[in-house]
Parts: C-alpha cells; sequence; structure tokens
C-alpha cells in the first residue's frame, strides 16, 4: 500500500516538474499543457485518499483502498503497454520513390510552425529531395490563433529547404487526422498509387489505421524522429486520442 501512495505522489511530482519544463520550453499555448496540472491533482488528491483510508479502517474503507490500489497499477501497467506499442510501431521506412507524399498538419503560431510541425517539414523536405518524382500534399486547414492554413505553412517550409512549388498540392481545409487523410485522397486519381504519409512519430500508429481503414491501399508511413521536449507529452496525448478513435470507429 505505502508503495501505491509512493508511486502516486512520485508521479505528481514529475508531472508538475515537466509542466514547468514544457511551459518554459514551448509556451502556455502547448496543446495539451495543462493535462499535466490536472494528473498531478488527481493523483494527488488520490494518495491522500488512500493514507485517510488506511488510518480509518473499516469494511468499505478497506473495499475502497483494495479498489484504488489495484486500480492504479492496472491503469499505468496497461498505459505503458499502449505507449511501449506505440513507440515500436513509429519505427518504420518508407518505401522510396512514392507517387505522393501527404504530410499531415500540426499547429501553426501566427505564421510560424510549431516544432511538431517543423519536425514534419524536416522529414518531409528530406523524403522528397532524396525522391524527386514524388509530389507532395500539404494537408491542413486554419485553426484558431493561426494566421495561415497549417498547409501554407507546410508549403512555405518546403521550398525554404529546396523542394520546387510545382510539386506542391495544398489540401487547406481539414481540422483532424480523419479529414486530413480524406481530403488528401481527391488529389491522388489512382487508389493503387503509392501514398508515404509523414507525421510524428508518436502519431504514425493512429495515422496508419485511419488511412487503411479509409482505403489507402498502397501505403507506407515515416515519421520525423526528432525529439522535441514536448515529445513524451504528445505521445501521452496520443493515448487518449487512440481511445477516442476507437470509440468513433475512426480506427
Amino acid at each position: 500500500m505505502r508503495i501505491t501512495i509512493y508511486m502516486l505522489r512520485t508521479i505528481s511530482v514529475l508531472s508538475i516538474l515537466y509542466f514547468m519544463l514544457v511551459l518554459f520550453y514551448s509556451g502556455p499555448k502547448t496543446s495539451f499543457l495543462w493535462f499535466w496540472i490536472a494528473l498531478a491533482f488527481g493523483l494527488i488528491s488520490a494518495s491522500f485518499l488512500l493514507t485517510y483510508l488506511i488510518r480509518h479502517p473499516s469494511n468499505l474503507n478497506n473495499s475502497l483502498r483494495i479498489l484504488i490500489q489495484y486500480g492504479a497499477w492496472i491503469c499505468l501497467s496497461f498505459f505503458l503497454l499502449v505507449e511501449g506499442f506505440l513507440v515500436a510501431k513509429s519505427l518504420q521506412t518508407p518505401v522510396p520513390n512514392a507517387d505522393y507524399v501527404i504530410i499531415l498538419g500540426a499547429q501553426v503560431r501566427g505564421k510560424t510552425p510549431s516544432l511538431t510541425l517543423n519536425a514534419r517539414i524536416n522529414a518531409a523536405a528530406d523524403y522528397l529531395n532524396k525522391n524527386p518524382n514524388s509530389k507532395a500534399i500539404c494537408s491542413g486547414g486554419q485553426g484558431e490563433g493561426e494566421d495561415i492554413t497549417e498547409a501554407y505553412a507546410i508549403k512555405q517550409g518546403l521550398i525554404a529547404r529546396g523542394v520546387k512549388e510545382d510539386r506542391i498540392l495544398l489540401e487547406e481545409h481539414s481540422t483532424n487526422t480523419v479529414e486530413n487523410l480524406t481530403f488528401s485522397q481527391s488529389f491522388i486519381d489512382d487508389p493503387k498509387s503509392s501514398v508515404v504519409v509523414i507525421t510524428s512519430n508518436f502519431h504514425i500508429y493512429r495515422a496508419s489505421r485511419i488511412a487503411r481503414k479509409i482505403g489507402y491501399e498502397n501505403l507506407s508511413l515515416s515519421s520525423a524522429q526528432e525529439f522535441l521536449l514536448t515529445t513524451p507529452q504528445y505521445y501521452v496525448r496520443e493515448f487518449f486520442a487512440l481511445v477516442k478513435d476507437w470509440l468513433y470507429h475512426n480506427i
């Protein structure tokens, strides 16, 4: 029981420290940032509740104590198992000379790509420069706090990295991964065309499942493997996104 309390409090402290690091590194508008404060509050509350239940034994309190204790370890084990699976799935090698390369959008701050989007642009430019016959489909609409579409930000980034403008197509209406991949299909005449989807490492598995369900037949993926301080939090966020898309039958 004491080990469970120490585990909950340790994760709480680590959550607060990580929140502060991301806040300093990426700013208060970083998506999912405040999850870490909510997590710390929830876990520290659970640890104090366990302490109370230990000090005030009764049949009901003992049942609650066992429920919280085992529930915490089961949830942690399941979460770590899923995260390990996501990391393993991120290690994919795309086929060379694909007909199309779809770059999935991510947050733009004003006109500046976020660190996550910048990593995707770097990976896309590297592939496109090595495979000069591939066409790029930049996918992503314009959200809150964005002065340009994510697709246009990707295009500008690719051009700055040496990709010719006549190889670049824009899909500027999507607001999520399902729409990214659905709307991008309109640029692909032959469903058997080879397609490489480029996205962040944490996003590879969900993107591949969505793409295959939508109907992509000749698909491979390439991940932006660049490690950022925000990468761990996006892996955590991806856990919940995966559950959501499973519930909505997107995967």
